[in-house]
């Protein structure tokens, strides 16, 4: 992944329930022939790839940083990365991370899915009573749900409840995930 060089009007910043939430296309440079034999391997479940056989890891870190600074206005000590595959069956209950600020980008797509919302990451609603509505709706207990495509990126804060649909038969992803996290303050002696 180089410079983050993303066209006006490809990305906007949103305030989704007094939470700031990037949402925009990027695309990293890396190794697509490795990563299609990684994809054509995994037909089922979900596998980890080290991020370093794809991609220059040092120059992801760096761009995410800047673009989690720029968005969110939120550093991190240490940004982690991962690579998984996301094959048939492949899912993601609802989680909440402890992350400074996550980001999921679809590194690739292969297959046509029944339906657009295979293997869509999901951000939900963390206001106490979202669930409790009678019909869910803006403002109150409406997920955001990302299409599944190469490309399609989202960078929220860590604490925001996350999710990922199934992904449906036939229908297989690469996604790149980054997570900053921060150090621990130093504890001064009482």
């Amino acid at each position: 992944m180089s410079a983050l060089s993303l066209p006006a009007g490809q990305s906007v910043v949103e305030d989704l329930w007094t939470a700031p939430v990037w949402i925009g296309t990027i695309q990293p440079v890396l190794d697509h022939d490795l990563l299609r034999a990684q994809m054509l391997r995994t037909g089922h479940g979900a596998r980890d790839i080290d991020p370093g056989d794809l991609l220059d890891v040092g120059q992801a870190r760096a761009a995410f940083g800047t673009l989690a600074q720029t968005a969110l206005r939120a550093g991190a000590d240490e940004v982690r990365l991962s690579v998984q595959i996301w094959g048939a069956d492949h899912w993601v209950p609802l989680a909440y991370g402890h992350a400074a600020w996550t980001a999921w980008c679809y590194l690739a797509a292969d297959g046509l899915p029944p339906h657009d919302r295979s293997g869509a990451v999901c951000l939900h609603d963390p206001r106490a009573g979202c669930d409790a509505a009678s019909v869910p709706g803006l403002p109150w207990g409406r997920a955001l749900t990302l299409k599944a495509q190469a490309g399609v990126t989202v960078l929220a804060p860590g604490w925001l409840a996350h999710s990922v649909l199934p992904v449906s038969p036939g229908h297989t992803l690469a996604v790149l995930t980054a997570q900053a996290g921060t150090k621990p303050m130093a504890r001064t002696p009482s």
